[in-house]
């Protein structure tokens, strides 16, 4: 058996400008990988839902092929003798997979499809089938991806000293790769190019780091023989850990699991915290994930460059963890608001720098802490991968499903920043910084253990101070949008659940609000009244109604008096229960045998229920351009809501006025390129416009509008709100034939040709450069939709 050994290398493998080129094909690894995740999530949201629970196990799937990958991507490198060819080949295959995966999505589509009906009243077996589904489609790639960086890490690390620092490199560089994926991505290719265009420039990115480490392995990984041919290298055995390092392997890999647990949650209440109140565009996100990763590149980075063998202890890893419990404990204060108005970019940056960096700096230094020799630097690296994976899938699913919901955004992060100061204190306690640095030829003493006593004492009160503070009803575990609601002196109902934080607002009827995330959703007004009173209009036979978006519950809640079979789909599982602020005998409605209120993704629901409707009304959360709203305006998802409605049925989709005039004419061009009969009716309220259509002409005929808006009850109704002057039945006859503005080939006279809102093109979600070179940016409102219509 050969001795194992480092594999036969030339010694100007080692150069910088031989590392400056593998970690630059690691660079554009990081960039596809990222772009994979947002196109691939996006797909997988299309198929499984945008509930939380279809999210997570999204997000479950794609991390843990990355978690398997790394543990055999480490198996494999450290008896390697071509390590960086055999990462070559890797990255090929991964953009072979990434090519093939969008027919699979089709093919996972229909399986779900055909299995939803079935296990919908079965949520926990639905789950498994969705991760079973997610994980067949996904794994295989991301798998691949996992295998990567034990793979270079293995090809890069020499000696035992260098470990960390080459480690910390490839960390830095995919970091950066993976931010740069994000910010281009997300603000620039999706928008250019669409979905499907711009994975094809991740797959040129896959192709561009598997090819040019070929190159690279030819080069530099064939030791010649004396006549100028190739032979390979002898391939090593995989090395053996000595028994004696095991203990210090196990504590570093149980610090990574929690230090992964705890980073992935944070990142998911800190998403939530920074994101409160800004209307939640795919560019706030892209933002803070960039941010956050740009932490964690320099941590690595700054590992890189001011790291030192001696003081690479166990207590260093411990401070880094414990510094992060600190930092993370204090930004709630600004998630709380409570130092006043702070601009968002310079919030996030407080927030999310500091403890990223410290995030970044801990992978390497933990990496090497528990690598026992050049050796067996992949297998090392494979195993911290996976236990910081495993952890990151916990965290994820703990902050969204058990956190959030009990002790909500700040009190969590407060939890989470005592428990990472829980292990920083242990991990300081069992090995302090400046132990043995004698024996690697430094001068300074070992830390006495009294003052190593009093550090992690003091590191474990912290601890305790913030997990009892966790609990409390205080100030700084309150978010930005309580505090500031509570202030007004109105009543103010607050929870948390996995979707987002709800805040209502009692008292008069004219200041009742729903607010999602820090933003308001709707508030008592006649527009929502009319979307179910106004389609049973134009269908006065009507006898079932879909209500997509649940709000307030106000359309939920006519259609139903309107004496129709009701059914209301909410994402968020706690805005139903809030319907009792905006009207008083809202426990008679949620409770009526003709009614249902379904918490699930309203186009998911749409696209598998095998149910048919007279009239559906969608009213999707503001604003219009928050991220995963456009789901509900692409041509696909009016494709399939069509198919939901009986023939003759009527689809209103309501538009509100807070959007350029190009931008809107996009949504109508859209909406009349999938319905045969368009009509548009602006609102009396004066928020926006009721697009509704059908594949049967559309009149509003007196004696209808009189049949359906003029009796006594509707009149009642109609007239309960604070935004329009009370009318009768005459009244209301008169406001419908007012408020009707374009038909048909006025319509599309009105948009002309252009483009549409589609999956790929998710153009009402990613905006920013059409925008910029707009003539025209104002919102449009009731005056200028008149002026510009067509005469």
């Amino acid at each position: 058996m050969a001795v194992a050994t480092a594999p036969s290398q030339p010694a100007s493998r080692a150069t910088p400008a031989l590392r400056g080129a593998v970690l630059g094909l690691f660079v554009a690894s990081g960039a596809a990988g990222l772009v994979y995740q947002v196109v691939w999530s996006r797909e997988l949201v299309l198929v499984f839902g945008n509930t939380t629970q279809a999210v997570a196990t999204i997000v479950t799937a794609f991390m843990a092929g990355l978690g398997f990958g790394s543990l055999a991507g480490g198996r494999l490198a450290d008896p390697s003798a071509r390590p960086l060819r055999l990462y070559g080949l890797v990255e090929l295959a991964v953009a072979a997979m990434a090519i093939l995966l969008p027919f699979a999505f089709r093919g996972l589509a229909e399986l779900y499809r055909g299995v939803w009906p079935s296990l919908v009243e079965q949520p926990a077996q639905l789950t498994g089938v969705r991760f079973g589904l997610a994980l067949a489609a996904v794994a295989p790639a991301t798998f691949l991806m996992g295998m990567t960086l034990p793979l270079l890490t293995r090809y890069l690390v020499r000696t035992l000293d260098e470990a960390g620092a080459r480690l910390g490199e490839l960390y830095a560089a995919n970091t950066i790769g993976a931010m740069a994926g994000t910010l281009v991505g997300g603000f620039v290719l999706i928008e250019l190019l669409g979905l499907r265009l711009t994975s094809f420039v991740a797959v040129a990115l896959n192709l561009l780091a598997g090819l040019g480490a070929l190159l690279l392995s030819r080069r530099w990984e064939t030791a010649r023989d004396g006549s100028g041919g190739a032979a390979l290298p002898e391939r090593p055995s995989r090395p053996r850990v000595p028994r004696s390092f095991v203990p210090r392997r196990r504590a570093v890999l149980a610090a990574t699991f929690v230090s992964g647990f705890v980073a992935l949650a944070l990142e998911v209440l800190w998403t939530r915290m920074l994101a409160e109140g800004t209307g939640s565009s795919i560019y706030i996100f892209t933002t803070i994930l960039a941010i956050f990763l740009l932490g964690i590149a320099l941590g690595s980075f700054l590992y890189r460059r001011f790291s030192r063998p001696e003081g690479e202890r166990l207590g260093m890893l411990g401070l880094c963890l414990a510094g992060v419990g600190i930092l993370a404990q204090a930004t709630v204060v600004l998630g709380s608001g409570l130092i006043g108005h702070v601009p968002f970019v310079v919030r996030t940056v407080v927030v999310l720098l500091p403890a990223t960096v410290l995030m970044g700096y801990a992978f390497p230094l933990a990496g090497r802490l528990a690598t026992p020799s050049a050796e067996a630097a992949g297998g090392s690296v494979g195993l911290l991968y996976a236990a910081n994976t495993g952890g990151s899938i916990l965290g994820s699913f703990g902050a969204a499903f058990v956190l959030a919901g009990t002790l909500g955004t700040n009190g969590s992060v407060l939890l989470l920043g005592g428990l990472n100061l829980i292990v920083g204190a242990i991990l300081f306690a069992a090995e302090p910084v400046g132990r043995a640095r004698a024996a690697h030829g430094g001068q300074a003493r070992p830390v006495q253990a009294g003052r190593a006593r009093m550090v992690s004492i003091g590191l474990a009160g912290l601890a305790v101070l913030g997990l009892v503070a966790s609990s409390l009803d205080l100030p700084v575990t309150r978010t930005r949008t309580e505090n500031e609601l509570r202030r007004t002196g109105l009543p103010v109902t607050h929870a948390e659940d996995e979707l987002a934080t709800v805040d209502t607002v009692g008292g008069p009827a004219k200041g009742r609000r729903l607010l999602v995330g820090g933003v308001g959703m709707t508030s008592l007004t006649v527009d929502t009244k009319l979307m179910g009173y106004l389609s049973k209009a134009l269908r006065p036979d009507a006898r079932d109604f879909l209500v997509i978006a649940f709000g307030m519950g106000g359309t939920y809640r006519s259609g139903l008096q309107l004496g129709l079979r009701t059914d209301a789909v909410e994402l968020s599982p706690t805005v139903p229960s809030r319907m009792p602020v905006f009207f008083p005998d809202a426990d008679r409605f949620l409770n009526h045998p003709e009614g249902r209120v379904i918490v699930s993704d309203g186009r998911n629901y749409v696209r598998l229920s095998r149910e048919t409707y007279d009239l559906l009304a969608v009213d999707p959360a503001p604003p219009i351009e928050s991220a995963g709203s456009v789901v509900l305006y692409t041509r696909e998802f009016l494709t399939e809501g069509k198919a939901r409605l009986r023939p003759g049925g009527v689809f209103m989709l309501w538009i509100p006025y807070a959007l350029p005039l190009d931008d809107f004419k996009e949504h109508v061009r859209t909406f009349a390129g999938v319905f045969g009969h368009v009509r548009l009716v602006l609102s009396p309220g004066r928020h926006g416009v009721f697009m509704f259509g059908s594949d049967a002409p559309l009149e509003f005929t007196e004696p209808a509008v009189r049949q359906v808006l003029g009796s006594p009850a509707a009149v009642r109704d109609l007239n309960d709100v604070p935004d329009h002057p009370p009318t009768d039945a005459d009244g209301w006859v008169e406001v419908v034939r007012r408020s009707q503005w374009l038909a048909d080939d006025e319509v599309r006279s009105f948009v002309g040709g252009g483009p549409e809102i589609t999956d790929d093109r998710p153009r009402s979600e990613y905006f920013l450069w059409r925008r910029a070179f707009m003539d025209d940016q104002q919102y449009i409102s009731e005056a200028t939709l008149i002026r510009a219509a067509p005469h």
